[in-house]
């Protein structure tokens, strides 16, 4: 009782400078004990190349935790959704101990792939919320073409600058090369789509030599072909 009545009887100053004091460290205390009951994981799938949301893609949610002490080193998936066609998509799952969280992303069309997020920034802010990207597929077709008049010493050779990705069947930055008189051949690869490609390319025919960089845009979900006739 003697603590009770110093307080309501010391100067309104000092009572007000206490009583915000212990607030204050109440609020800490609360705020460092706290943890998020539920993980809620969402975000807006989109096309950058050509600027448009994708709706109808696979989204899947894998996690890896430690579970009664012991570390599960598999990915178990979490679930799965499709997302609306403004590409927007959610998962909403209890909080666990949590030592890995991955996205992946799928569409037909669509180069696939594996996202993995920060997993304890996600879990400290009770989730993530974000814009995450898929890039449209294409078919590139190259007719490489020796035109007459042709002799043994004719030499062409060609490489992409750009818009190539990492895929079994995609187009390589390698430099492709072809010699001799009787060349008709055709390269054909996977490419990012909806976008300009650089192509450099140089000729050693009829004692000249050129080299040159063209320009070929690549449309989306569709064959581009190219003719490089020397």
């Amino acid at each position: 009782m003697r603590g009770l009545i110093s307080i309501l009887f010391m100067p309104g100053s000092i009572l007000r400078v206490r009583i915000l004091l212990i607030a204050f460290v109440s609020q800490f205390f609360l705020l460092g004990c706290t943890r998020h009951e539920t993980l809620v994981i969402s975000g807006n799938l989109e096309d950058p190349n050509q600027g448009i949301p994708v709706g109808g893609a696979t989204v899947e949610l894998w996690t890896q935790r430690i579970e009664a002490g012991i570390f599960r080193a598999n990915y178990d998936l979490a679930g799965t959704r499709i997302t609306d066609t403004g590409g927007r998509f959610s998962f909403e799952m209890d909080y666990r101990n949590y030592t890995g969280l991955k996205l992946n992303f799928a569409k037909a069309g669509y180069y696939g792939w594996t996202l993995e997020l920060n997993t304890e920034e996600v879990k400290s802010e009770g989730g993530i919320d974000a814009r995450y990207q898929i890039l449209p597929k294409a078919v590139l077709q190259i007719h490489v073409l020796n035109a007459q008049p042709v002799n043994e010493q004719d030499y062409f050779e060609f490489r992409l600058l750009n818009g190539f990705t990492s895929c079994e069947v995609c187009c390589k930055s390698e430099m492709y090369q072809f010699s001799g008189m009787n060349i008709d051949q055709e390269v054909l690869c996977q490419i990012i789509g909806h976008q300009d490609i650089l192509i450099r390319w140089s000729k050693r025919k009829n004692d000249e030599q050129v080299f040159r960089t063209d320009t070929f845009f690549i449309k989306a979900f569709d064959t581009t072909r190219i003719e490089l006739i020397y």
